[in-house]
């Protein structure tokens, strides 16, 4: 009898590690006071993100003088983030309910272009941060032939491929699932998946790390770049090397000022990708930090329509045509394109008519 109440003890006891460690921790997103302010900010980030994104889009479409290498890149930025922010209002339904109250193959497929927007993102963050360190580091030709045609469309297709493999493949083959979280009360990786932690670790971290490094390195190069470059021309005291007709003078300070415009762009652009992304990242990687990860997330999702502010409105030309297109003055756009074009002559044809 005694070595029976041991074999059962001991069977239990295996039983209970096992449940442990294949079922969910205890931890839930219960609080329903915490779980409104979550879905009051997740509105509030549609609610810029979706007219921010839609907005940078409308203005390359509309003036040639945007429609560059560069910005093919920034459209892609938009179009990543814009995906995200379209299904938000699902996951506010989801953050307001218990239970996921809707088709689950809907909350599946929120999750994944979720995950997909929000990793394209963070590629193409990579992919501006080289492209400008390129394009200011190396000759014109060099670059012209690195981003012909071809090549900048495998670029922008990469951007969707690579979150695309790493959010579904890893279901299919058993290491995940994506759905709804019983865990954070969203549609996100599934929580009571055994490898759910392996999964968030697989289609977030490994592409969130590396963009990291390239955005930083990138800009580190072209700062170093643009000081060395300044150096050369100016000695090691610019301020004081003048030249007696004073144009050296002025051209010093024009170099100055450049340079102090690249760092400050640097610096928003790396330390808004830090607290946007990395949080989360850091979260994933410490599996007990679960109460931590709803909050983390608001700075993930903040991020798609931060980028808007952070690559439109910094910019000059920009910056010029946001305006125009928002006080509805679309014929003072610079450089119309074929499109806008059509528009204004059918909108003044009309108008003529009538």
């Amino acid at each position: 009898m005694d070595g029976m109440v041991t074999v059962n003890s001991t069977t239990i006891g295996d039983a209970t590690s096992t449940l442990a460690m294949t079922e969910s921790p205890g931890y839930r997103f219960e609080d329903p006071t915490q779980r409104l302010i979550l879905a009051i900010i997740t509105c509030i980030t549609a609610s810029i993100g979706i007219p921010g994104n839609i907005l940078v889009m409308v203005a390359v479409s509309f003036s040639k003088k945007l429609q560059t290498k560069t910005n093919a890149f920034v459209v892609n930025l938009a179009c990543s983030d814009l995906s995200t922010c379209l299904v938000l209002p699902f996951q506010v339904v989801a953050l307001l309910n218990d239970e996921w109250p809707l088709a689950d193959i809907l909350c599946t497929i929120v999750a994944v272009i979720v995950w997909v927007g929000l990793g394209s993102s963070v590629v193409n963050l990579a992919l501006i941060a080289f492209n400008r360190f390129y394009l200011i580091t190396r000759s014109r030709t060099r670059y012209d032939r690195l981003y012909s045609r071809r090549n900048l469309a495998l670029m922008l297709a990469t951007a969707w491929l690579i979150p695309l493999i790493l959010v579904t493949v890893p279901p299919l083959c058993g290491l995940g699932g994506i759905g709804y979280s019983e865990r954070y009360k969203i549609c996100s990786s599934d929580s009571e998946h055994p490898l759910s932690d392996v999964y968030a670790f697989l289609s977030s971290v490994l592409v969130e790390v590396p963009c990291l490094i390239i955005i930083v390195t990138c800009y580190v190069k072209i700062y170093r770049f643009i000081r060395a470059k300044n150096k050369d021309l100016f000695g090691d005291n610019p301020m004081q090397n003048t030249s007696a007709d004073g144009k050296q003078s002025s051209s010093q300070s024009a170099a100055f000022k450049r340079q102090v415009k690249v760092t400050k762009n640097m610096f928003l652009v790396v330390c808004s990708y830090i607290v946007c992304i990395m949080p989360f990242a850091i979260a994933c990687l410490i599996p007990p930090s679960y109460p931590a990860i709803p909050w983390v997330s608001v700075f993930l999702i903040a991020n798609c329509c931060v980028n808007p502010i952070i690559y439109g409105l910094k910019h000059p030309q920009f910056r010029e045509v946001f305006r125009h297109i928002m006080s509805c003055k679309l014929t003072l756009i610079p450089e119309p394109t074929k499109f806008l074009q059509s528009l204004t002559s059918n909108s003044t044809a009309s108008t003529g008519t009538s």
